[in-house]
């Protein structure tokens, strides 16, 4: 891992206090748009810039369904979720402007689970 890839404490801590204030704004928030379940969305984890002025936000739909227009919906409607946030009353001079991405490090890790599992992968840890 690369030393410009690694998040200092406030990023980490600004990006946990801003998923929290997403997460909140889901359940608390009536959107109106019947073909998303918004409650089966899962906040993973944000990932903030240096500057703390651009969050990443990551997400996973339960079961991994309408993902896409899951995630066209979120960046779409991206200025109620920045209204949340403003008025948080962060202790910073601005609020970040957010970007919702899918979290794919679930397909990853079950990818990588399927890998282990194969037969030939098993033999070969096996011989070790």
């Amino acid at each position: 891992m690369n030393l410009t890839s690694i998040s200092s404490q406030r990023q980490i801590r600004f990006g946990e206090v801003i998923r929290s204030i997403i997460s909140e704004s889901l359940i608390r928030e009536d959107f109106f748009y019947n073909e998303i379940d918004i409650s089966t969305i899962t906040v993973s984890f944000v990932k903030m810039s240096k500057d703390l002025r651009i969050a990443s936000v990551y997400i996973m739909p339960l079961g991994g369904k309408n993902k896409d227009q899951m995630l066209q919906f979120l960046n779409n409607n991206k200025h109620i979720f920045q209204k949340f946030i403003s008025q948080a009353k962060l202790r910073s001079k601005f609020t970040p402007k957010i970007n919702f991405y899918i979290d794919d490090s679930f397909d990853e890790a079950e990818k990588i689970e399927n890998l282990l599992l194969d037969q030939k992968v098993q033999r070969d840890l096996n011989n070790e």
